[in-house]
């Protein structure tokens, strides 16, 4: 199914076909890909409007998911025929903000994969609102990630350290 990702800023120069290999990398790992996937890249203007607009969050963020399906249990997708239909949803990237965030000796082509699963995990079913949710979505970006380590030599853990879940 269809993959799109757009780079919608301009503040910050990054490699956007890395970036499409890695999400590529990542739907096949998740076992997403008969699913369409879009991943749009913000400056921080765009992606605290969006926050605002659809968290009620009055500031910029790294990530946003916006899920075109239902999921009851977190990744188990429900059956949908008609391939036209089978539309996972969208994921927002704030590259500004995550540039501005990143840890000392962290690369952005590094995060941005992080980033990309924790969006995925929203998408289908996952959250982090309270300490069994959080342990749930670590457990399956841990799972993801390392697979994506193990394909790419790159060192990605989990965007939700360890004991932090959003109340």
């Amino acid at each position: 199914m269809t993959l799109v990702v757009k780079n919608l800023q301009k503040v910050v120069n990054f490699n956007i076909g890395l970036l499409e290999n890695h999400v590529m990398l990542l739907r096949r790992l998740v076992d997403i890909t008969s699913f369409d996937l879009g991943v749009v890249c913000y400056d921080n203007k765009s992606i605290h409007k969006l926050n605002k607009t659809y968290r009620d969050v009055d500031e910029s963020t790294d990530v946003l998911a916006f899920p075109f399906i239902e999921v009851i249990e977190p990744g188990i997708l429900p059956f949908i025929k008609d391939p036209e239909e089978r539309i996972l949803g969208d994921i927002a990237l704030g590259i500004p903000y995550i540039v501005e965030n990143l840890e000392e000796n962290e690369k952005l082509e590094e995060v941005l994969p992080v980033m990309v699963t924790h969006g995925i995990c929203h998408l289908i079913g996952y959250d982090h609102e309270d300490e069994v949710q959080w342990q749930q979505m670590y457990q399956k970006e841990l799972n993801i990630l390392q697979k994506f380590n193990d394909q790419t030599g790159y060192n990605c853990k989990p965007l939700l350290g360890v004991g932090h879940f959003i109340q």
